[in-house]
């Protein structure tokens, strides 16, 4: 009877730990992509940046994506410009989204200094691992370092 009971316990046991394993799975849902990541270049597919100037790839410094559950935070040092906005992840696919943000501010070519096109775009995760990321959008590709 002592046995039969302490594999109640264990077993009871053992599925509270699976619940709250399963729970902290759904919380961080993309751990490669949460934290801190460096801009490191911005490369125009068209060879032409946003201003019309032509230009392959632009060697970006002082500029960081921070990302944190549904939250992309955008800090460019070399303006004093910094943005939050809502991060979709669509598990291949990244949607940024700054719609939210103040439309009399000057947001719109903020955002192209850091490779995003319009304040809601869409990206495709070429790479992403632990200290590398690669983002594909309709006008630039994105390369990132993770810090």
């Amino acid at each position: 009877m002592e046995n039969h009971l302490k594999h109640r316990s264990a077993i009871v046991v053992l599925l509270v730990f699976m619940t709250v394993m399963q729970s902290c799975e759904n919380v961080f849902h993309n751990d490669r992509l949460d934290y801190m990541w460096r801009l490191d270049s911005v490369e125009y597919i068209d060879g032409v940046d946003f201003d019309g100037v032509p230009c392959d790839v632009e060697k970006k410094s002082g500029c960081w994506f921070s990302f944190a559950r549904n939250l992309v935070q955008l800090d460019n040092r070399n303006s004093y410009f910094g943005a939050i906005g809502v991060l979709t992840d669509n598990g291949d696919t990244l949607t940024f989204d700054f719609s939210m943000c103040d439309k009399v501010l000057n947001w719109d070519s903020e955002l192209k200094k850091l490779g995003i096109g319009s304040r809601v775009s869409d990206f495709t995760i070429v790479t992403l691992n632990c200290s590398k990321m690669v983002l594909s959008g309709p006008e630039t590709v994105l390369s990132f370092t993770k810090w």
